[in-house]
């Protein structure tokens, strides 16, 4: 017997040495007890690593009424001056190349958590494409509701690594590009714009999700926000190289029908056609980040077109 209980401990020990390593170095903050790591070294890593995972454990620890959703282009939207703008204080639910039927999701999980009151959606015709498909949030759930799942996932392991490596020799993960600005603007064009809009099909379903949203946001006293992303002329450019244009005219039409307020800034205007406004074909600059919501919370929009 007393070799069994032996046995049994040193086989355990690798297990318990994990799960106080994982507790101790927490690059998730799920559990929150310690500070052996900084919390911007988290963020810089972490963070860049698994941002769904990032900030769904932040919004679940510190839940907000007021939020933002959506994917890299809606993280670029300035909070700190939406916060001082409002006066009311923004959370953020962000993913790299967030699906629409992922925002949606999250948009449900969010509202479990705190009864919310202002929602900020991002989003571009890009996304409305049946194909534009993933199920992330539901992994992150799991991981969320059951403490096992978060100590041994290889998310959390692979943070770890890069958290401690970053505490320890100040090497944070880089999310620069290996190319010139040129060569990323020109990959961008010819390779995302092809995964984008070279196989669509009609989302029916996520029609129906947005309208069904919608309806949830006018009876629960929400205000829904969305607001259509700017991507660069020459971008959109290759959108109707595709034959899509009467589709994204269709997409904006039906945005027009919603309840929730709807501001494109998605169209040729003087933020499109000026190369300088972006760092990539969609991804916008800090200023005209500011810019937007100056517009929309200031009640001064001069550039955005208001689709309803």
């Amino acid at each position: 017997m007393i070799r069994f209980l032996k046995n049994s401990l040193i086989l355990s020990a690798p297990f318990v040495f994990w799960v106080i390593f994982v507790v101790v170095i927490d690059p998730f903050n799920y559990f929150g007890f310690s500070n052996a790591i900084s919390g911007e070294v988290k963020e810089q890593n972490s963070g860049r690593l698994n941002t769904l995972l990032y900030r769904t454990i932040s919004f679940k620890r510190y839940p907000t009424a007021n939020i933002l959703i959506g994917d890299s282009r809606t993280d670029l939207l300035p909070v700190s001056e939406l916060e001082r703008i409002t006066g009311k204080h923004f959370g953020k639910l962000t993913n790299n190349a967030a699906k629409l039927n992922e925002i949606f999701e999250l948009f449900y999980f969010a509202n479990s958590y705190h009864k919310l009151e202002t929602v900020v959606i991002g989003i571009n015709f890009n996304m409305f494409n049946e194909y534009g498909y993933a199920d992330r949030v539901k992994d992150i759930k799991e991981i969320i509701s059951f403490p096992p799942r978060y100590v041994f996932s290889t998310s959390v392991a692979e943070a770890c690594y890069f958290v401690l490596r970053a505490q320890i020799i100040g090497k944070d993960i880089s999310d620069v590009p290996p190319m010139t600005r040129e060569e990323f603007w020109k990959w961008n064009i010819e390779e995302k714009a092809t995964h984008w809009y070279g196989k669509y099909k009609y989302p029916n379903e996520l029609y129906a999700q947005m309208r069904k949203l919608d309806d949830f946001a006018i009876r629960n006293d929400i205000n829904l926000i969305f607001i259509v992303v700017p991507h660069h002329r020459e971008f959109h450019d290759r959108l109707i190289e595709f034959g899509l244009l009467n589709e994204e005219l269709k997409f904006k039409e039906y945005l027009s029908s919603l309840n929730a307020k709807v501001i494109d800034y998605d169209f040729e205007n003087e933020i499109t056609i000026d190369k300088e406004n972006f760092t990539d074909p969609v991804h916008y600059q800090e200023s005209i980040g500011r810019l937007m919501v100056n517009e929309i919370w200031g009640n001064k929009i001069l550039i955005g077109k208001p689709l309803n």
